[in-house]
């Protein structure tokens, strides 16, 4: 079942419509881009078609819009979703990160574009595009269902180990912290308690999941230009000078009030459209994250995946990622000499992206 809104944007050769479909009976919100060209002057064909999503409490609004736009005007139709929880989709409560639940809302688009986007999608020519947690949650997918015609998995977490271990190397106070405050999430979650949110990305001394020295500033910049923070946040950066620092200027304070629920001690920001992005996740998810390594279902998958994995990456580290890949005829890795968060933004982004493009055109070429 889906239900599509009449709010159209048009954007430069391409269209974004607002649309919703539904994973387990909860409302996800997504955008739909479709190419405003037509291949080789052919009214009746139908482009290919990538379904997209971010990674550990990212959402749309976080730079995804440049790059579905940017595979849009190369001809290719985009579907940018938000998990359940977070962002502009339903599901409460919120700011959870559940693994089995967001692979099923993977799931329930590639449903939804199957069938009620067939009329408008080549759907033999679907692809999925996931970046950071959701680079991992693309590798998983494409061992599940074998009618995929390409994957990408930009910075992609593939080895909950790796990570986890790099987390507590990092910071390791911060990550014992952190560590307790998930045993008492968990628990109390069993007890149906309200989630325990610690920092999405922070500083070394916070006991936040990403707390690299780049992770905060790197999650900021993926805000864009007229992003504003919250009256609550605002106040809390004039209190914490060293934290006001590390988010960029182009943030502005303000004293605009989230929705109830929305308005995050750690952070919370309100971009130009009026969508809120919070810097808060439950807990609990630490237990879990040594358990998911979904670069080991690399050996699963038969379509062609394209690795774009970031050399200088403090977050998900390289060198799991590129051993996953080793030696499999279907698997492309591509290395940046970049950090985590840099690949999304300026010369970076246009280098990934432009190498995006090209191998999703390649793969999702019609047959002849």
């Amino acid at each position: 079942m889906s239900i599509k809104t009449d709010q159209t944007q048009p954007t430069e050769r391409a269209t974004r419509e607002d649309v919703v479909f539904l994973s387990s009976g909860v409302r996800c919100a997504a955008w739909l881009y479709r190419p405003t060209g037509t291949p080789a002057g052919d009214a009746t064909a139908k482009p290919p078609l990538v379904v997209m999503a971010h990674g550990l409490g990212g959402t749309r609004h976080m730079r995804l819009d440049s790059y579905a736009q940017r595979f849009a005007q190369g001809g290719i139709a985009a579907l940018v979703f938000d998990y359940r929880g977070f962002g502009d989709s339903e599901g409460s409560p919120r700011q959870i990160v559940d693994v089995p639940q967001q692979l099923q809302d993977w799931h329930a688009a590639l449903a939804y574009a199957r069938t009620e986007l067939a009329t408008e999608v080549d759907v033999n020519r679907i692809a999925i595009w996931g970046t950071s947690f959701g680079g991992g949650h693309v590798l998983q997918i494409a061992a599940d269902d074998d009618n995929l015609a390409a994957v990408v998995a930009q910075c992609p977490f593939s080895d909950g180990v790796a990570s986890t271990w790099k987390r507590f190397l990092d910071a390791p106070v911060s990550a014992a912290v952190l560590f307790t405050l998930a045993v008492l999430d968990t628990i109390g979650g069993l007890l149906r308690l309200p989630p325990i949110r610690v920092p999405m990305a922070g500083t070394p001394w916070m006991p936040a999941f990403l707390a690299s020295h780049d992770s905060l500033s790197g999650a900021a910049d993926q805000a864009g230009p007229g992003t504003v923070a919250t009256a609550r946040t605002s106040a809390n950066l004039r209190r914490f000078h060293s934290v006001r620092t590390r988010v960029g200027a182009h943030i502005e304070p303000s004293d605009r009030v989230a929705p109830k629920g929305s308005d995050s001690i750690w952070g919370t920001l309100i971009t130009p459209e009026g969508a809120v992005v919070v810097n808060a996740i439950a807990a609990r998810l630490v237990l879990k994250l040594g358990l998911y390594r979904p670069g080991r279902s690399l050996r699963r998958s038969t379509a062609p995946v394209l690795i774009c994995a970031c050399d200088g990456d403090t977050v998900a580290p390289v060198g799991p990622t590129v051993r996953a890949g080793k030696g499999l005829p279907n698997v492309t890795v591509n290395r940046y000499p970049y950090g985590h968060f840099e690949i999304y933004n300026g010369d970076p982004f246009e280098h990934a992206v432009a190498d995006q493009l090209a191998f999703l055109t390649a793969q999702l070429a019609p047959s002849r």
